[in-house]
């Protein structure tokens, strides 16, 4: 009995291992680096996310205490004489109204005086 004897040479064979091995690790990084885009998109969509339910939730509280203001408007004539009075500078019969442009201004505490410096005395 004989050996068949090889086509191939040792070299050739070398050749396509490694060619193969090249194919395998380009497809792995190829896979590797669609992953990682399809990752940073994910993260990127979680934050836009959470920033729209941040703004969801703003907007609730805004239209739940709104809501409690009309509430307040309606059942409260006490709230409504008050808010009149402060908006509008409504006064009822007999009542004198007096109004100081800048008040904001007045209401604030004054600034501390700044000590001078040692040369300028």
């Amino acid at each position: 009995m004989e050996s068949p004897e090889r086509t191939a040479n040792p070299q050739t064979e070398k050749l396509i291992l490694w060619s193969c091995f090249l194919l395998l690790c380009t497809v792995v990084g190829f896979v590797y680096s669609t992953y990682q885009e399809e990752e940073d998109r994910l993260a990127s969509m979680r934050l836009n996310e959470n920033a729209k339910q941040d703004t969801f939730n703003a907007i609730e509280r805004q239209r739940d205490q709104t809501a409690r203001y009309i509430d307040r408007f309606t059942r409260d004539p006490e709230f409504v004489r008050d808010q009149a009075r402060e908006r509008l500078g409504v006064a009822e019969p007999g009542e004198v109204v007096i109004r100081l442009e800048g008040g904001a201004a007045l209401a604030q505490p004054a600034p501390a005086p700044q000590p001078k410096p040692a040369s300028q005395r």
